[in-house]
């Protein structure tokens, strides 16, 4: 991985469109080779009136060389060398470009339920992103409620997960951008552990997403009434990169 540190700068001389052939450092700043070890380094190149930013290789000697092996933007809004004349200010600094995104992640509790629906809405909870990548987790537990049930009764429920987008007004439409879920045989003697997870990408950065929650009862599970259910330690967690 490229190297980087603080007050690195020296200067160079007509370096064209060539390597930085290095001249020393101003006082009150480091020099390259007293930094760094030969190898990949971030550099900003700056003359006064236009800039390179990009990944080069520190080579001691005398002088000391940056070759420009990757540039990764300019001031001239491209991709290529600069052809530099006169006084160059060589630094350390990374550029904004290969920053990551900050990383954010969160939690809604959800209440405890019961129910007897063949389908139950469990929770939704809407979410800024900080990144293009977007995770959501949820896991609770759930199970066939004792009462007016025989002990041998169970049901197999679907847990689904999803990410929707959110218009201006709030909305969001039928289908998600992301949606996964998990199959689970839920019995009456104990509870059982239910839960989902699905990731959406390619988001954009401070836009907002809905999380939501649900739990349907499938057609394979024991008689053609659905059985009344109770959920307990129910929670939607989210990662967003």
């Amino acid at each position: 991985m490229p190297k980087f540190a603080s007050f690195v700068l020296e200067t160079a001389n007509n370096p064209g469109t060539g390597a930085f052939a290095l001249s020393g450092a101003p006082p009150g700043r480091r020099g390259w080779s007293g930094v760094f070890e030969d190898g990949e380094v971030y550099y900003f190149a700056d003359d006064g009136t236009q800039a390179e930013w990009g990944i080069g290789r520190l080579t001691h000697g005398r002088p000391a060389t940056i070759s420009r092996d990757r540039v990764i933007g300019t001031t001239l809004d491209r991709a290529d060398r600069l052809n530099f004349t006169g006084l160059v200010y060589v630094y350390s600094e990374r550029p904004a470009e290969v920053v990551p995104p900050p990383v954010t992640q969160g939690i809604k509790v959800v209440s405890d339920l019961s129910w007897t629906n063949g389908l139950q809405t469990l929770g939704t909870v809407d979410v800024t992103v900080s990144g293009t990548t977007l995770r959501a987790d949820f896991a609770a537990t759930l199970q066939v409620q004792a009462a007016y049930t025989p002990a041998d009764s169970w049901q197999a429920v679907r847990t689904v997960i999803n990410i929707w987008t959110v218009d201006a007004q709030g909305g969001n439409p039928v289908q998600p951008i992301a949606a996964a879920g998990a199959n689970t045989r839920i019995d009456r003697l104990y509870a059982q552990t239910i839960t989902a997870r699905t990731m959406a990408t390619g988001l954009t950065p401070g836009s907002t997403l809905r999380l939501g929650v649900s739990v349907q009862v499938l057609t394979g599970s024991q008689g053609a009434t659905a059985l009344p259910m109770t959920l307990h330690d129910a929670a939607i967690t989210w990662l967003s990169v």
